[in-house]
């Protein structure tokens, strides 16, 4: 079904359709990178050099924290757009600035055809976008079973798919939220790749082999239910 519009989210979206960065882009950017100073130790980035050039690309991620939408946006190499649930987007004021940082509202409740043809429309362009596959953060920092919607635009878009793991943006096991800056936070790239759809091959199967690529990507103890015969990382 399609979702009724989400208050103060303009109806032309992206805000620009020059593949440059907002004003609003850029100030959360800034915002982000100010915090990720004062709460972590380090960043560490690994495997850039695997991050295509070109889009489309869908970037399918793990999620353990508030954090990890910031620390993408902040410091992935080109301009990224986000599907981020619709509670948000309240009030009207928070939705248009969200707009600008390129964010698509989705209804979790249920198949949302306005935000799914959003989605469509921003890889048709050629641009990048990030999903996190679990829907949504894992409690325990553990990775939970991925929802098939990445497995269903990665095959009606037919864009390349970048797994990123990202460890260490949670404060599991480490006492008080203030500990956090004195850890490095990671962030992980592996090899794009794209899913093949055909054969018996359905969205569940390719949703899993998606997130077994981010598994294999963290550290043993936070790959959850992929974690059995999943290589350590190198």
């Amino acid at each position: 079904p399609m979702s009724s519009p989400v208050k103060g989210f303009p109806e032309k979206f992206p805000v620009r359709d020059d593949d440059r960065r907002p004003l609003r882009y850029r100030t959360a950017t800034l915002l982000s990178r100010i915090t990720l100073l004062v709460i972590a130790r380090r960043l560490r980035i690994e495997g850039e050099a695997n991050v295509p050039a070109e889009g489309p690309l869908l970037l399918a991620c793990n999620h353990t924290s508030n954090l990890d939408p910031a620390v993408m946006g902040s410091y992935f190499p080109h301009m990224l757009f986000y599907m981020a649930k619709r509670e948000l987007y309240s009030p009207p004021a928070l939705a248009w600035f969200l707009a600008g940082v390129n964010c698509i509202p989705v209804d979790r409740g249920g198949a949302d055809r306005r935000a799914v043809v959003r989605a469509l429309d921003v890889l048709r362009r050629g641009s990048r976008l990030l999903i996190f596959v679990e829907g949504t953060r894992s409690p325990d920092g553990a990775m939970r079973r991925a929802e098939v919607g990445i497995a269903f635009l990665a095959r009606r878009s037919g864009a390349a798919v970048l797994p990123v793991a990202i460890c260490h943006t949670d404060t599991r096991g480490s006492g008080p939220p203030r500990r956090l800056r004195r850890r490095d936070i990671v962030v992980r790239y592996g090899t794009p790749f794209t899913p093949d759809p055909g054969g018996r091959r359905d969205d569940r199967l390719i949703a899993d082999e998606i997130a077994e690529r981010i598994a294999r990507l963290l550290p043993a103890d936070r790959r959850g239910v992929y974690g059995v015969g999943a290589a350590d990382p190198s």
